[in-house]
């Protein structure tokens, strides 16, 4: 039987508990606790014991080849999808402002490191999106794991709590789709996009690389990536929640992306001429 630990923590979100508006707006939200951290060695002798045939160091260096292997094609521009479980990838880290004259682009310069990046699996019967992941879970508070104080620790604002979505202030579950929950008499709320695409040309916007609509609920902190093909001579423009989302043309089609912040957002793209809003 799987068991998730948890702490109740109180906390505001954005506030220090010595500002003078934190008593009012804070409340309890679940903090998952880690028991330990597992290396690849336990992982190993964890599966022989569900009855493997292979010794323990046998299914270590599978293990290990396939984790050299994984960080060796991730380098090569390419996803490793481990089915039933998720895709990983990597997205450019970008030097904070980014370089407004072209013939100054320098990527050396600009990258300032390589994000690796993981999309839960959603299409299949071993789906662990945020609700599916939920269903299989039982949770226990670590007060009564342990015997101790029952009194909520306090936390202080801005703190992200852990393994929940990536939501500050918020008992998220997960990092993709999902919905309020129940629980311990508080839930969360999947920040929700809503896209507006105007003018002739085409865009589409995609998460992990699979295309996302109008109303997608998509976890705080995940990139989304805006694909756009121009009405021809047009430069097209997106802003997220009014402020400019940087678009780089590639012999045509521009492309930029943004990390979805941890409220609702509105994204609004112009392809080019003037058209009616397109909300797909």
């Amino acid at each position: 039987m799987s068991k998730i630990i948890y702490r109740k923590v109180r906390t505001a979100p954005g506030l220090k508990t010595t500002d003078a508006n934190w008593e009012q707006s804070a409340a309890y939200y679940a903090k998952a606790v880690s028991t330990e951290t597992l290396s690849l060695r336990d992982m190993a002798k964890h599966i022989t014991s569900h009855g493997s045939p292979y010794t323990v160091d046998v299914v270590m260096g599978v293990l290990e080849v396939f984790r050299s292997c994984c960080i060796e094609q991730l380098l090569e521009s390419k996803k490793v999808k481990i089915e039933g479980l998720g895709t990983f990838y990597v997205t450019i880290a970008n030097k904070k402002g980014g370089e407004k004259d072209l013939s100054k682009f320098n990527i050396n310069s600009m990258a300032v490191g390589l994000r690796l990046r993981f999309l839960p699996e959603t299409a299949t019967e071993e789906s662990i999106s945020q609700r599916e992941f939920l269903k299989k879970a039982r949770f226990i508070d670590v007060a009564d794991l342990a015997n101790l104080d029952e009194t909520p620790e306090n936390e202080e604002g801005g703190t992200v709590i852990e393994d929940e979505g990536g939501q500050n202030g918020s008992n998220g579950d997960g990092g993709s789709t999902g919905s309020p929950q129940g629980g311990s008499g508080s839930g969360s709320t999947i920040p929700t996009l809503t896209i507006s695409k105007t003018g002739t040309g085409t865009a589409t916007v995609k998460v992990g690389g699979n295309a996302v609509n109008s109303g997608s609920q998509i976890g705080a902190g995940t990139e989304v990536a805006i694909e756009v093909t121009p009405a021809s001579g047009q430069v097209p423009t997106a802003t997220l929640n009014g402020t400019s989302v940087s678009l780089t043309n590639n012999e045509g089609t521009y492309t930029g992306s943004f990390e979805m912040p941890a409220d609702n957002a509105t994204l609004v793209i112009n392809s080019g001429s003037s058209g009616a809003p397109d909300d797909n």
